[in-house]
């Protein structure tokens, strides 16, 4: 089309014109759009993620930055027995998963060391209810052992790792705890009632004859 012809479409039919225009600029956005699209969203770079698990730190660093990758740690509290301290533990998206680059993978740090709380009062409450309170702080090695007593059903002593520990003492959640109920064997009787007069009234007769003859040495 010459120019004196597109002027004179132009004054003609402008309408028409501007509309093929903007279709026109709508069709050039909307593919411009998609090339940045493709740009921001790493399309078709699609990466393996490495298996970081039981590596130190650092090493996972190092090995998730040289793969293109992001990282940032989802849990650093927990820990667990079965890893050294500081490794990792786990992480998200698994070992072998095909991830975009710009996707940020997830941590879990083996806690340094177990998490510690203050040790509840237990002595004097329902063995029931000591366990459930130590189950819900998180402890996990819990024993019961009962001796001869009076008090059915209630905590006597409390011991971790062996040894008694005061309520209010700071302790590791994976120590060993262990509580010593009463068993309800000994019955609570009133000392007098056990003997009968003629023990008691001889019991007597033996400490008065004891403290005459200790006044008789002293004179």
């Amino acid at each position: 089309m010459s120019q004196n012809a597109y002027n004179e479409f132009k004054e003609k039919h402008p309408f028409i014109l501007n509309s093929i225009l903007m279709v026109v600029a709508a069709i050039a956005l909307f593919y411009i759009g998609l090339l940045f699209i493709d740009v921001f969203t790493s399309h078709g770079q699609e990466r393996q993620v490495p298996d970081v698990r039981t590596m130190t730190l650092d090493n996972a660093i190092e090995a998730l930055e040289n793969a293109g990758f992001n990282w940032d740690i989802s849990d650093s509290t927990t820990f667990s027995e079965q890893y050294p301290p500081g490794v990792i533990i786990d992480q998200d998206p698994k070992a072998g998963s095909k991830v975009k680059a710009i996707r940020v993978i997830y941590l879990k740090v083996n806690a340094l060391h177990p998490r510690g709380v203050q040790l509840p009062r237990l002595q004097d409450t329902s063995v029931r209810q000591g366990v459930a309170m130590l189950k819900s702080m998180g402890f996990k090695s819990i024993e019961v052992d009962s001796i001869a007593s009076p008090y059915g059903g209630l905590i006597l002593q409390v011991q971790v790792n062996g040894h008694s520990v005061a309520p209010g003492t700071c302790v590791s959640i994976n120590s060993h705890v262990k509580l010593t109920v009463g068993d309800g064997s000994i019955e609570n009787l009133n000392p007098d009632s056990i003997l009968d007069q003629h023990t008691i009234d001889s019991i007597e007769q033996r400490n008065y004859e004891q403290a005459v003859e200790e006044y008789k040495s002293n004179i």
